[in-house]
């Protein structure tokens, strides 16, 4: 049996999930990661992300153990702190994966996409963030060239544009368990 530990997903609005688990797993920044009991000390970036996590308030199993129930939220950016054997995830926005319309969902996708055709990627310049075709003259000023924000950095530094609407979409469709139609 797996040793418990305490995780929160708190938005503004409401606490998602407060209670024992014994698996947290989701992606941040540096990428994909699974958090377990007693996980070293570690503050990171939430990508816009699905963060499942094992609750040990499930049913139980044969032998009386719990089968760990896996809960499902979308989370559109954030902050992720692993301390004192828990792990609070903080976010600005988030929806259990079991409270997600998913025509909606899918409507949003197909707009989102539509809106990323015309627009791209969203980008950043050398020391000045900004979502792509926001940075008149830039090139006349000596500005480096853009890169691509990652999926943390884009939930933190473009949440409005195209890009991250499409990745909001996705995660929400993945959340509810349903797929995206192509």
């Amino acid at each position: 049996m797996a040793t418990p530990f305490r995780a929160e997903l708190v938005t503004p609005e409401r606490v998602l999930f407060s209670g024992e688990a014994d698996e947290v797993s989701l992606r941040t920044d540096g990428g994909e990661v699974a958090f377990l009991a007693n996980h070293s000390e570690l503050v990171a970036a939430l990508d816009i992300t699905v963060v499942r996590i094992r609750s040990l308030e499930g049913r139980a199993g044969e032998g009386g153990e719990s089968d760990g129930e896996e809960v499902r939220f979308a989370a559109h950016g954030g902050f992720v702190h692993v301390g004192g054997n828990a792990v609070q995830i903080l976010a600005g926005v988030a929806e259990r994966g079991d409270e997600i319309d998913v025509d909606r969902a899918r409507q949003a996708l197909a707009s989102a996409r539509e809106r990323f055709a015309a627009e791209g990627p969203a980008t950043v310049d050398a020391g000045r963030p900004e979502a792509a075709g926001e940075q008149p003259g830039a090139e006349a000023h000596g500005a480096s060239p853009t890169r691509p924000l990652s999926g943390a950095m884009l939930a933190l530094l473009a949440p409005g544009s195209a890009e991250a609407a499409v990745r909001r979409a996705e995660i929400r469709l993945e959340a509810a368990g349903a797929r995206a139609e192509a």
